[in-house]
């Protein structure tokens, strides 16, 4: 956590994923995969669990994505919550460690101070911005419907307005151009009615 002269704020250092890189197979809905693919390799790189399959274990961000499109939840029309909840369980449960040494721990969420907590621990939350599925359709959000991962939060002296700060897994615009993963402020209570938060914790049970 970083005390700074308005208020608190802390950020955490994760790979970018793009969705749009050349060589991902669905990239209009591949936001939730690379969401997965990222928080995942952060586990591997950052946090010591290289048991967990990251990029090096596909050769490329790309083949990462593809994979989990594949093989955990993702589809045309995108990625619920559930389908990332059981596509990141299956994933990591089919990777962990041998004899028990490690237990998965997967919980779902929308308030800013467990965000906040996971986020102190070091650990990224996928967060998922949906209005359609959550009956908001005239609101002005961040997303309408996306996943992206969060890496940090800002929050002011007085709490009234924290920000969380997620990377927006890139942009594909009108004209065909593409922007790579970049950071992102999004306010938290703005976009709260719309959006769901996917935290995850690996426990070492033995030694």
């Amino acid at each position: 956590m970083k005390h700074r002269k308005n208020g608190l704020s802390n950020i955490l250092t994760a790979d970018p994923y793009t969705q749009w890189e050349a060589g991902v197979a669905s990239p209009s809905s591949a936001c939730g995969p690379a969401t997965m693919a990222a928080l995942t390799e952060y586990w591997n790189t950052q946090l010591g669990m290289d048991f967990i399959r990251g990029k090096g274990h596909f050769h490329s961000k790309a083949a990462h994505i593809n994979y989990i499109y594949s093989h955990h939840g993702g589809t045309p029309l995108g990625m619920s919550a559930r389908r990332f909840v059981k596509g990141i369980t299956a994933y990591i449960n089919a990777s962990i460690s041998p004899k028990g040494e490690h237990k998965l721990s997967i919980t779902s969420f929308n308030d800013f101070d467990v965000y906040k907590t996971e986020i102190d621990a070091g650990r990224p939350v996928a967060v998922k911005f949906d209005k359609w599925f959550n009956f908001r359709w005239r609101g002005n959000f961040a997303y309408d419907y996306h996943w992206v991962l969060g890496i940090g939060y800002d929050v002011p002296d007085n709490g009234d307005h924290p920000i969380l700060i997620v990377q927006d897994n890139g942009v594909r615009y009108r004209d065909g151009r593409i922007a790579l993963c970049k950071e992102r402020r999004i306010p938290y209570f703005v976009n709260k009615d719309v959006i769901t938060m996917v935290g995850m914790n690996i426990l070492k049970t033995s030694s």
